[in-house]
């Protein structure tokens, strides 16, 4: 059996306690020796054992719940004019009584927090530890927050003076730094390694606060996607640069021209989705969205990408709605070509392993070629 919220547990509490009063008030107009001949018939007509008589008997003796009930106490002063003797003095402390159960049941389903700790959670932040980290342990600081001190930096440049960082609130908002280093510790970690309560005790901050710097932070870093993400012109140092990191990686002076490298990966959804769902079912048995990412081996910098296949969708049909396969004559240079593994279609610009044909092996020579270019792609990773 589930276990009863708090919430639901406390309105059926007083769904009980009207009950006990309603069937007080009935007990009491009963022994009264001047009740009308109509409530007599309801004493002889009704079984509240009954669900159906149950409720007729509470709609007859509870009163509406007033939303304006002055008070919550049964200790009011109620010897006024409109109390003519003491029966009429006790069946309006009943419907005082009725009315404040029903406020009081009106309050706990509206309220959002039940419980408030008498004693508030003692919080420890660890903020401070970053600039010791980025002074000292730069290797610490990246395993935080999965970058390097000086691109923390030059990320925190870009969007400091962003909008969505500014208003006109009262309540101002956390510096961008920390709000930046609550973003960079979410999305590099996932999963049991982190949570929104873990990381609002390691930043000292309220659930809401992480849930807002994440959102604030997304929306900064997006507006700067057409700044950054592109493909380097051919006569950039980039170029060059990556023709000699591919050299050193394959030993081979030949392969220097194969300046990118594609890997495809997956992004795991949240939730199920609710429509068509099996599409998203992956080979890791999880609901993802695949992602194909080109880089450059020299700096990692991401040079294209595909966001929004189903998780099940194969690499090589995703692989056909990236910029560089749609148009790769103009983008790569001449001679030039893109690192892969198996599961992309080999081609004059894109080279990927032998692959081993049916009821065939290798030969040698492909054997050979496999072992470099595995060690090439090992190198990249």
């Amino acid at each position: 059996m589930p276990r009863q919220s708090t919430r639901v547990q406390m309105l059926n509490d007083l769904d009980q306690a009207a009950l006990v009063v309603a069937r007080a008030r009935y007990q009491h107009v009963m022994e009264d020796d001047d009740s009308t001949d109509s409530i007599l018939s309801l004493d002889s007509d009704l079984d509240l054992t009954r669900d159906s008589d149950l409720e007729i008997f509470l709609n007859i003796m509870l009163s509406p719940p007033s939303p304006l009930s002055p008070a919550l106490s049964i200790s009011s002063d109620f010897s006024d004019g409109d109390s003519s003797s003491d029966d009429d003095h006790i069946i309006t402390r009943y419907n005082r009584l009725q009315d404040s159960i029903a406020t009081l049941q009106d309050e706990i389903s509206k309220a959002r927090v039940l419980n408030i700790p008498s004693v508030p959670l003692p919080r420890a932040p660890q903020l401070h530890l970053l600039v010791h980290f980025g002074e000292h342990r730069p290797l610490l600081f990246r395993h935080k927050l999965r970058v390097d001190p000086e691109i923390f930096d030059d990320i925190l440049d870009l969007i400091s003076d962003h909008r969505i960082f500014h208003n006109n609130s009262n309540n101002s908002q956390l510096p961008v730094a920390i709000q930046l280093a609550i973003f960079l510790n979410c999305a590099g970690h996932y999963g049991n390694s982190i949570s929104l309560v873990d990381v609002s005790q390691w930043a000292g901050v309220s659930v809401g606060s992480v849930v807002n710097c994440t959102n604030r932070v997304m929306v900064a870093l997006l507006d700067q996607h057409d700044a950054f993400m592109g493909f380097p012109p051919h006569n950039l140092k980039d170029f060059e640069r990556a023709r000699r990191y591919s050299a050193k990686a394959s030993t081979c002076p030949e392969w220097q021209n194969g300046v990118l490298a594609v890997d495809g990966t997956t992004v795991d959804l949240y939730a199920t989705p609710g429509f068509f769902h099996q599409a998203f079912y992956d080979r890791k048995s999880k609901y993802s969205l695949g992602c194909q990412v080109f880089i450059m081996p020299h700096n990692l910098l991401v040079v294209d990408y595909s966001l929004g296949h189903p998780g099940s969708v194969h690499d090589a049909y995703a692989f056909r709605s990236t910029r560089i396969y749609q148009e790769h004559d103009t983008l790569l240079p001449a001679n030039h070509w893109v690192w892969a593994d198996s599961a992309y279609p080999l081609s004059t610009w894109c080279i990927t392993p032998f692959k081993k044909p049916r009821n065939g092996c290798l030969t040698a020579n492909q054997r050979t070629f496999n072992f470099h270019l595995s060690s090439v792609c090992i190198f990249f990773s």
